[in-house]
């Protein structure tokens, strides 16, 4: 088997140099040209402007209290300023460790190179043969994997079954051989219902490569899921987000992220991430000058892409008023309740002591009208009428009372 291994590596190189269009970007994207996405995301200033755009939140998400098998007792310490603040920094650069992005590769191929057609090895089994290189200098990269069909065929395995035989010689904690349930709805849904974005992508990075046409897919659909959520929140400040915000970018489908950054008074981010989109789409029309402020550039993103208006709203409410979506939302609550309380004194329980005040049936109108209380024509009628009643029972039940102690009597 070994003297297949210089052919399979020559074929892997010319299948990885021909390829025409990346699997990164979606064919309803604007643009048709070759990108190669892979230098493209390693590009010093895309990874500056990513870098920029990813907050460090570091007690909310960064070091947040998370579910390990490792139990760790809580660490308290008295310091001083000088060192609270030494700290500080260094936890801030750890964050920045756990935040590297992962990277963004091209799938393998997913094709297979015929390396023989033995005619008499024809029907001498019904199921497949897996040959794989087990040797020790072999990486899960690198390693031969061939599979002999029923029909005499040798070919090179595919990416799915070159990455099982690794797991199934190489085992690993949460790396089953098979594909777990979770990267398929309507598993995958019922987690991205419980905001459980994070630590699917995170098992995904684990248990695929980054090449893997699998992963490629997976994490596509959880990038576009998000979008069309708008749930940026639960992304934000891990090592996924980058990656995002470029396949965002990358199909010019920025604007509900322009919008999130915009309802956050973040204006500095919102410029980032038209720079970002102009250094991923040189050909983009919006042009950036070198000194433009950030609020500049945002402007006349929007007065560039009529078309983006109605995606936009906060943002726009935030160039406009200066306020974010919170405070937007507070003063529509405060108003809201403002009204709902006028409702409910109007509401309240009408008295003989309050009838001619503010809280009665007339309101404020009560200062400047007159009310006076006016006893009903049927009002007395009805209440002679039920005590007569109320006598007349009475009567009966003493008559009948008074007609059985006679009896009783004789």
């Amino acid at each position: 088997m070994f003297k297949f291994k210089p052919k399979i590596s020559a074929l892997a190189r010319i299948s990885s140099e021909i390829r025409f269009s990346s699997q990164w970007i979606k064919a309803s994207s604007s643009s048709n040209e070759d990108i190669n996405v892979e230098k493209l995301f390693v590009d010093q200033e895309v990874q500056k402007l990513l870098t920029d755009l990813t907050e460090i939140d570091l007690e909310h998400k960064v070091f947040r209290p998370r579910r390990t098998s490792i139990q760790q007792r809580s660490h308290f310490a008295l310091m001083t300023e000088e060192r609270l603040e030494k700290t500080r920094e260094r936890m801030r650069e750890e964050a920045r460790r756990f935040l590297q992005f992962v990277p963004v590769k091209e799938p393998r191929e997913e094709s297979v190179q015929i390396l023989a057609q033995d005619s008499e090895l024809k029907d001498f089994d019904t199921s497949k043969f897996v040959f794989t290189d087990i040797t020790f200098d072999a990486t899960d990269q690198d390693r031969t994997v061939v599979v002999r069909e029923p029909d005499g065929t040798l070919r090179t395995a595919n990416p799915e079954e070159h990455d099982r035989m690794n797991r199934t010689y190489y085992q690993k904690p949460n790396r089953p051989v098979n594909a777990p349930a979770l990267f398929a709805d309507p598993y995958l849904q019922n987690a991205l219902d419980k905001n459980e974005h994070e630590f699917v992508l995170d098992w995904a990075c684990w248990f695929y490569e980054p090449d893997d046409p699998s992963y490629i897919r997976l994490s596509q659909l959880v990038f576009d899921r998000i979008n069309e959520s708008g749930k940026f929140h639960v992304i934000t400040s891990t090592r996924h987000f980058g990656p995002f915000t470029f396949f965002l970018a990358l199909n010019d489908n920025i604007p509900k992220l322009l919008n999130y950054f915009g309802g956050l008074g973040r204006l500095a981010d919102c410029a980032n991430l038209v720079r970002l989109q102009k250094a991923v789409r040189p050909d983009w029309r919006v042009t950036i000058a070198q000194g433009d402020s950030d609020e500049k550039i945002v402007k006349d993103f929007i007065k560039q892409n009529a078309r983006f208006r109605d995606h936009i709203g906060d943002l726009q409410a935030f160039i406009s008023t200066g306020k974010v979506k919170s405070e937007h939302e507070a003063e529509k609550h405060f108003g809201l309740r403002e009204r709902l309380g006028r409702v409910d004194k109007r509401r309240v329980r009408i008295t003989s002591g309050n009838i001619r005040g503010n809280e009665g049936p007339l309101g404020e109108l009560s200062d400047e009208y007159s009310v006076k209380v006016v006893k009903s024509e049927g009002t007395g009628g009805s209440d002679g009428a039920e005590k007569k009643e109320e006598g007349r029972g009475r009567g009966r039940w003493r008559s009948r009372d008074q007609n059985t102690d006679d009896k009783k009597k004789e």
